[in-house]
Parts: structure tokens; C-alpha cells; sequence
């Protein structure tokens, strides 16, 4: 009977088979590189399944996975440590891991969901534009949602050769770039260094299929400001020209720039030319975007057109024009160096000479006759030439000033002029009462009474006596010489006063 009883619960059970546990699906997060453990066992542990399998939705339907070169490597069983346990284990997983599964066995079948959850990139989706200048540095922004993240492979890619190229492999960036993984591990910014006009392009910063970020790198180089037509610029033989170029933006640095002209035929480079040694100077090293030429020294040979080029479509022509002979400078208080024979004929004003009556209203600014109360007595064709003083033209300046003066400044002189003009009066009376009436006599020196009169020893009939005296006066500086015509001789006289 029990024996009987033993076979009907073998039966029984083999009869049952493996029921699944549970049939409510389940969804498990992984991560890109990590690993998921899809559970799925029979009620009784104990129980071995006659047979059992597990599906996935892979390239449109359901596929065995067990049998799939896409799994291979990566997928685990534990029904050889307990008969009931049917779980699987994936590893290394990647993006197209993320899709329905099934455990299936004869009594039934459990659906689950693998989510992945990697580096789910933060940011506009739609394409990023940056502006950078040549041998500048741009950072193309990438990074994950939570920067914990460490997504297991992520890349950086662009169209540089006409398809997709890794850019952390490419030469032509090599040394110029920079990632900040290694700081935080969902930070997948990149940093290119020394950019250059043909970096100019698009990014890709990607961490798997549906998850990347495009930007754009415009490298803004060197526009030239001013007129695109030509400019014609005036120079003379011997002077100097400045051809102006310069960037819209002082601060741009151009990674290349030319200064050419066509003296021998063709466009050849003017900073390297043996014609224009040591008469150019630069001043993009005051400013990097101030690309002027001075040029010195100007020849005739030079004028011609000079192009200041910073690429194929940016340039600048200017053409110079070297007029005629230089004209030499007239400036004032400049020395005229030009040989005396050439030299053009000096206005020179003679100033009155002390006898006459200007040189009284210039308040006695001329050298006296009379030093020490001695007289020169000697006759006129005797006396030494008198000296006379080229008084200077007076400039245009100076005229102004005096006559800006105020009408009272000149009083004082004229109250002298009335003056020195009496005491010659007063002389001139007295000398006509002595040579007529004999009432004074002539003095001599220091108060003595005593006449000298000089004649020559053969009176010539011809020639009027003369006779010669000194006026002096303290408040004037010269002496005056005062000539009297008296019938027909000829009188010089000279009046002392205190």
C-alpha cells in the first residue's frame, strides 16, 4: 500500500512540473558595461523543469538568447546549484541590451524589462553653435544628467575627412585637446587648444545610439574693416606712408597674414623682399589685430598697389602713388642751410643815426659822442664813419604789441622829447647871442674860460667856417647833435646841462 501511495506522488509531481513563482513582469536597470540578474525559478526549487528557455525581442521578434551570437560571452545560468532556479545573468551590457525578455518552461512563461540606465546626456538636444578665434581655445560642453555617472564608453567624433572620425584619435588634434573625465566621471567635456580655420566644423559628443549632442565650432578669424575697394594714398620721394589694416576686432589674433605687391610682375611678399630691407615696420605686436605698414624712405619705384591679405577672401588693396620732389621744410626757427649764393637777399632797416631826431624819441638808445666831457673838435671830413646799427625787421608779433600798448604808456616818453627839445631851444639861443653880441665865451673843461677855435691856415673862400661844440644832457643816453645854418656857415654845437 505504501508503496503504491509512493509512485501515485511521484507521479503527481512529475505530473505538475515547474510552475513559475511569479507572473507579474518585471523591469531592471542596468547600466552601459554593468551587469542585470534576470530572476525566474520554479515554485519548489527542488523542482528540475523538463524544459526551459529565455527569449528576447532582438532585431524585431523574439530570439533565443541562448543561442545568439549577440549574447555569447556574456550570459549565465544557476540550475546546476539548485534544479528550480532558472535566473540568467547578463554582463557587459550595451545599449541595444535594453528590451523585453521572457523565461519561458512547459508549464508557463515570465516577462521582464531591462532599462538602461546610462549616461543620459543633459543639454539642448539640437545642434550647439561656439564661436572661437584661431589660436584661441573653445570647450564643447558634454556631460551626463548625474555627473556620478560613469558611462562605460563614450566618444567624440566629427566629419573632418568626410565621414565620422574619433577626434581623441585623430593627429590633426593631436596635443590640442583636453577631457576632465578623470575629475568627475559624467563631466565628458572636450577642450581643443591653438583652434584653426579648419577646425571649423561639426561635434559629436555620443554615449551610445540614441544618446548624443552635435555643436558646431565657427572659427571667427580676421575680418578686415574699412573700404573693400582700393585706396590710393599720396607719399613724396625720400617721406614716409602708412597703409592701413587692420581686424574689425583689435583683440583677434590671425594665424596668418601676407603683405604683398606686384613690383616684378606677380604678387611676391613685401616683407621678405631685398627692395624694401629695413623701410618696414609692423605694429601687431602693440596690437594683435592692427596689421599696418609703414613704409620709409620713399623711391619712385614704389609706387604701385599693396595688398594686405589675412585669407583667399579677406584682403585690402592699397595703392601708393609717389608724387613730385619733397618740398623742403619752412618752419620757423629753422636754419636755412642752403649755401650763401643761394640764399635769398636779406631786408635789413637802417636805424636812424644819432643826430637825427628819431634817435631823441627813442629815448636816448643810441651811443653817445661825448665821453668824460671831452669834445671832438675835429672837422667832419676828419671824423671817423659813425657806426651804424642794422636794426632787425620788426616781426608781426611785435608791431601788435606795441600797438596794443595803452595810450598812457607813452607819456613819459614824450614829456623827455618836450624836454631834451627845450634845453636844445635854451643852447641854440644862447650860442647865437655869443657868436653875435660876444656876451659868453666858449667853455672849456671843468668850469675854465677859455675859447678854441680851429681853422684851417689857408682859408679856402670856398668853404663856410665852421665851428664845432657838444650838447650833452644827463637825462638822455646819446648825445644830440644839433646843426645850425647860419648865413652861410655851417655851426655844430653841443649843450651840457645838469
Amino acid at each position: 500500500m505504501m508503496k503504491c501511495l509512493y509512485l501515485l506522488c511521484v507521479v503527481f509531481h512529475v505530473a505538475a512540473g515547474c510552475d513559475l513563482s511569479a507572473q507579474t513582469k518585471h523591469v531592471y536597470i542596468g547600466h552601459p558595461g554593468g551587469s542585470v540578474l534576470l530572476l525566474c525559478s520554479c515554485s519548489d526549487l527542488h523542482t528540475k523543469p523538463h524544459t526551459f528557455t529565455w527569449m528576447a525581442y532582438i532585431r524585431g521578434g523574439l530570439k533565443d538568447m541562448l543561442n545568439d551570437e549577440h549574447y555569447r560571452g556574456r550570459l549565465q545560468l544557476f540550475d546546476e546549484f539548485s534544479p528550480g532556479n532558472l535566473s540568467l545573468l547578463i554582463s557587459d551590457l550595451r545599449e541595444e541590451d535594453g528590451v523585453d525578455y521572457r523565461c519561458i518552461t512547459e508549464k508557463g512563461h515570465r516577462d521582464m524589462r531591462i532599462l538602461e540606465k546610462g549616461c543620459d546626456l543633459s543639454g539642448d538636444k539640437h545642434q550647439v553653435v561656439i564661436n572661437g578665434l584661431p589660436g584661441g581655445s573653445v570647450l564643447l560642453p558634454c556631460s551626463c544628467s548625474d555627473l556620478h555617472t560613469d558611462p562605460q564608453t563614450f566618444t567624440w567624433t566629427t566629419d573632418r575627412t568626410g565621414h565620422w572620425t574619433d577626434v581623441l584619435n585623430d593627429e590633426h588634434y593631436r596635443d590640442r585637446f583636453q577631457l576632465f573625465n578623470h575629475i568627475s566621471p559624467g563631466n565628458l567635456s572636450l577642450l581643443i587648444s591653438d583652434l584653426r580655420e579648419e577646425d571649423q566644423r561639426v561635434y559629436r559628443c555620443r554615449t551610445g545610439l540614441r544618446e548624443y549632442r552635435d555643436i558646431r565650432i565657427n572659427v571667427k578669424g580676421c575680418d578686415l574693416s574699412g573700404d573693400k575697394h582700393q585706396v590710393a594714398i599720396n607719399g613724396h620721394p625720400g617721406g614716409s606712408v602708412l597703409l592701413p589694416c587692420s581686424c574689425s576686432d583689435l583683440h583677434t589674433n590671425p594665424q596668418i597674414f601676407t603683405w604683398t605687391t606686384n613690383r616684378t610682375g606677380h604678387w611676391t611678399d613685401v616683407l621678405n623682399d631685398e627692395h624694401y630691407r629695413d623701410r618696414l615696420q609692423l605694429f601687431n605686436n602693440i596690437s594683435l589685430g592692427n596689421l599696418s605698414l609703414l613704409i620709409s624712405n620713399l623711391r619712385e619705384e614704389d609706387q604701385r598697389v599693396y595688398r594686405c591679405s589675412t585669407g583667399l577672401r579677406e584682403y585690402r588693396d592699397i595703392r601708393i602713388n609717389v608724387k613730385g620732389r619733397r618740398e623742403p621744410s619752412t618752419r620757423s626757427g629753422k636754419t636755412d642751410r642752403r649755401p650763401p649764393s643761394e640764399q635769398p637777399p636779406s631786408k635789413t632797416t637802417n636805424s636812424p643815426s644819432a643826430s637825427s631826431p628819431a634817435t631823441l624819441a627813442q629815448g636816448g638808445r643810441r651811443e653817445t659822442l661825448t665821453r668824460s666831457g671831452k669834445t671832438d673838435r675835429r672837422p667832419p671830413s676828419e671824423q671817423p664813419p659813425s657806426k651804424t646799427t642794422n636794426s632787425p625787421p620788426a616781426s608781426s608779433s611785435t608791431t601788435l604789441k606795441r600797438d596794443e600798448q595803452p595810450p598812457h604808456s607813452s607819456l613819459p616818453l614824450v614829456f623827455g622829447i618836450v624836454a631834451a627839445l627845450l634845453l636844445v631851444i635854451v643852447g641854440i639861443m644862447a650860442f647865437i647871442c655869443w657868436k653875435r653880441k660876444g656876451l659868453f665865451p666858449l667853455g672849456g673843461r671843468r668850469g675854465k674860460n677859455k675859447v678854441t677855435e680851429r681853422r684851417p691856415k689857408q682859408k679856402d673862400q670856398t668853404v663856410p667856417d665852421v665851428t664845432y661844440s657838444t650838447v650833452s644832457h644827463i637825462h638822455t643816453a646819446g648825445a644830440a647833435r644839433v646843426q645850425i645854418n647860419v648865413e652861410e656857415k655851417t655851426e655844430y654845437a653841443s649843450i651840457v646841462t645838469n
